[in-house]
């Protein structure tokens, strides 16, 4: 059976979350699968895609015992998944301007265990040994790359890095990919619009 580009965009949005770009970034690099043209239309191998869906999330153990550098692969890094890993690890190296604290602590750690993701499924390891300037110096992962091969990490929307286990001055969220993301981003909503309506009759008043 055969999927449309449609309709898969659809289901990744109501299954995943992503947006409409996000989820076409997805499909166009690779992950569910080769697209096939019909026409002006594209359609997916449905087994394949529903595959993808059905990757595990990466559990918090795994997360915490290997704590790896976190790299998003924005929309600026065109990261072709059937290159060789020299040629992604060239694309997913270049350009990151990281603070220094977070240079200390790839130092004090080297070599780290770098996952980068696309639509927050993990799609390339590598280990961070050092840093030159403002790109990331990367060499083929260790076994720990296993524990990461074919699932999708719990991170929410917004930085373009993380480090897990990292201390962080922003509250939690739930997991992008969960039930409950939604329903959270909807209460933070609503509670900056109570504080601005609040702070509207405040000022009224006075």
């Amino acid at each position: 059976m055969w999927i449309t580009t449609t309709e898969a965009v659809l289901r990744l949005a109501d299954v995943h979350l992503l947006g409409e770009a996000q989820a076409k970034r997805v499909l166009r690099a690779g992950l569910a699968g080769p697209r096939h043209r019909v026409g002006s239309a594209y359609f997916y191998e449905n087994e394949r895609f529903e595959e993808l869906l059905a990757r595990p999330r990466c559990s918090d153990e795994v997360l915490d015992r290997w704590r790896p550098f976190i790299a998003r692969i924005g929309r600026q890094r065109p990261l072709d998944l059937k290159a060789t890993w020299e040629e992604q690890a060239t694309v997913v190296a270049g350009d990151w301007h990281l603070p220094l604290l977070t240079a200390f602590q790839i130092a004090a750690r080297k070599p780290l265990p770098l996952v980068a993701t696309l639509g927050a499924w993990a799609v390339f390891t590598a280990d961070l040994v050092g840093l030159e300037r403002s790109d990331l110096r990367l060499e083929p992962p260790g076994d720990w790359a296993a524990d990461f091969t074919n699932t999708w990490l719990p991170i929410e929307n917004g930085p373009t890095w993380t480090m897990w286990g990292a201390p962080v001055t922003t509250a939690p969220r739930a997991d992008p990919l969960s039930a409950h993301y939604q329903a959270q981003v909807m209460a933070e909503r609503e509670r900056r619009e109570l504080s601005s309506t609040a702070r509207l009759r405040s000022l009224t008043r006075e």
